[in-house]
């Protein structure tokens, strides 16, 4: 009986964390798409509020909303990024600030900024994610 007692309470454990990476995984997954009808409902929120659709002729897009989209780009492009966005509307300069996954990703940062109409330069202050 006392041999039995450690069995079982180590088969207990070895179950919860099998369960426990599971729903790691389930729950990245998931957050992706909630991150993507997030950002969907707020180019939604956008356009009622301003009454026209976002790069319309004649529209002037607030530095905010310049930033939130290039930071809604850059999380659509580099998956697993956590980067912020800051953007001066004086000299069209734009900060980038946080963590990347590869080399690769962050690469890609200043052409997918750089992209954007407003844009004169680009400051990568993100690091790669050494994990």
């Amino acid at each position: 009986m006392k041999k039995m007692i450690p069995l079982v309470l180590g088969s207990l454990l070895l179950l919860g964390a099998a369960a426990c990476s599971d729903r790691t995984d389930t729950t990245a997954t998931d957050d992706n798409g909630i991150r993507s009808d997030q950002r969907e409902s707020d180019a939604r929120a956008r356009e009622q509020r301003d009454g026209a659709t976002p790069g319309a002729t004649g529209e002037q897009q607030t530095p905010g909303d310049l930033a939130v989209d290039i930071r809604n780009s850059l999380e659509s492009n580099l998956s697993g990024s956590r980067l912020a966005v800051d953007v001066d509307d004086e000299n069209g300069k734009a900060t980038i600030d946080g963590n990347v996954m590869s080399q690769e990703q962050f690469d890609q940062i200043e052409p997918l900024v750089m992209a954007f109409e407003g844009i004169q330069s680009v400051d990568v202050k993100a690091e790669i994610d050494s994990n």
